[in-house]
């Protein structure tokens, strides 16, 4: 296609069907379609600031690429610093190898740099054998973090999991935000791209609303004197968007026809599970909560999604099955101001 010259803009509101277009013709590993309007989902529908940009080329219609960032804070090395994070990056197939990716990385790597300056963490993951994605991360990151996360994909429950004696799984109470926001803050002290919580941060993402669609819940597992044991934050992702994983390979549809890990069009609408904590000695009652988000979200989902440092203990809390696949190693890139301290375990930010 000789060397085709690229414009990228800011997303914007009226790109919603060019955006539907682009992703639905995609040819990777998933294809995501939306529930509702793409450009609300992407920029309203999680806790973080997003931007997105997009792609055009002379004598195409629609997009031949896009990807966003989202805007936050993290600890990193002992101190709390502005955080970025790339997501979302889509180049059609007939346009790969002309750079665009490292050109769409670039432009939100400059929005990040005009808004946070220099002193800032910037991240993005991949898997860990996706050699073009890696590529264009090692030309802006000074590091990666190979095979830093552990992503597990577990399907909800047809049956409630059987009583834990004294334990009770619900919904937090707005009288308990700050004793919540202090037992994460406490159990994720010594993570790096840990995003501290507070009750503004909680009251905020509870208010997150896309479509008039709310993602965002927090639970906890409390005893019979309503002491809080253990929490989670959740998020709906599949009440937005769905993935339908393409060309699935014949051991995982042979599997799938077994034991249901997936549903039978390989299509999957997860709710992502985040900052998992409990108290010491409880991780029975932690596992207890784990089972129990299975089944409260079995009509809203097909799949609770969490991933964890590989080396982190906290993945206990996750029981699996043997049949529990596909599971997934996940490689961070990262640009910060030092190289990250390797000692530490690594909070994951998860995917949009």
């Amino acid at each position: 296609m000789g060397n085709p010259k690229f414009t990228l803009r800011e997303l914007q509101p009226s790109d919603s069907l060019a955006l539907t277009n682009l992703l639905t013709e995609f040819d990777g590993d998933m294809t995501t379609r939306f529930q509702d309007d793409p450009y609300t989902a992407i920029i309203s529908g999680t806790e973080y600031r997003t931007k997105g940009v997009v792609v055009e080329t002379e004598g195409i219609d629609g997009f031949v690429g896009m990807g966003t960032v989202r805007f936050g804070r993290v600890q990193f090395n002992g101190s709390v610093l502005p955080f970025a994070f790339l997501d979302g990056l889509k180049v059609r197939k007939e346009f790969r190898g002309n750079g665009l990716g490292f050109q769409i990385a670039s432009w939100r790597i400059q929005q990040v740099r005009n808004e946070f300056g220099d002193d800032c963490v910037i991240g993005t993951g991949m898997a860990h054998d996706n050699h073009a994605s890696h590529a264009v991360a090692s030309k802006w990151c000074r590091e990666f973090a190979e095979s830093a996360f552990d992503a597990r994909l577990v399907p909800m429950l047809t049956r409630k999991p059987k009583p834990l004696a004294g334990i009770t799984v619900r919904e937090i109470e707005s009288r308990e935000y700050e004793e919540f926001a202090a037992k994460q803050n406490a159990f994720y002290k010594s993570h790096n791209l840990y995003a501290p919580s507070d009750p503004t941060s909680i009251v905020h993402t509870l208010g997150v609303s896309a479509g008039g669609k709310k993602p965002y819940r927090f639970f906890v597992a409390v005893d019979s004197q309503d002491n809080l044991l253990a929490g989670a934050q959740t998020w709906a992702r599949g009440i937005l968007k769905s993935d339908t994983i393409n060309n699935p390979p014949p051991p995982l549809r042979i599997l799938n026809k077994v034991v249901h890990l997936l549903p039978p069009d390989f299509t999957v609408r997860d709710v992502a599970v985040n900052g998992f904590w409990h108290e010491a000695g409880q991780l029975k009652v932690a596992q207890y909560l784990w089972e129990m988000l299975r089944w409260e979200y079995r009509d809203q989902g097909t799949t609770l999604v969490v991933s964890f440092d590989s080396r982190d203990p906290v993945m206990n809390i996750v029981t699996l099955k043997p049949w529990h696949q596909p599971r997934f190693k996940i490689t961070i890139a990262i640009h910060a101001p030092a190289a990250i301290n390797r000692d530490q375990l690594l909070f994951s930010s998860g995917r949009v």
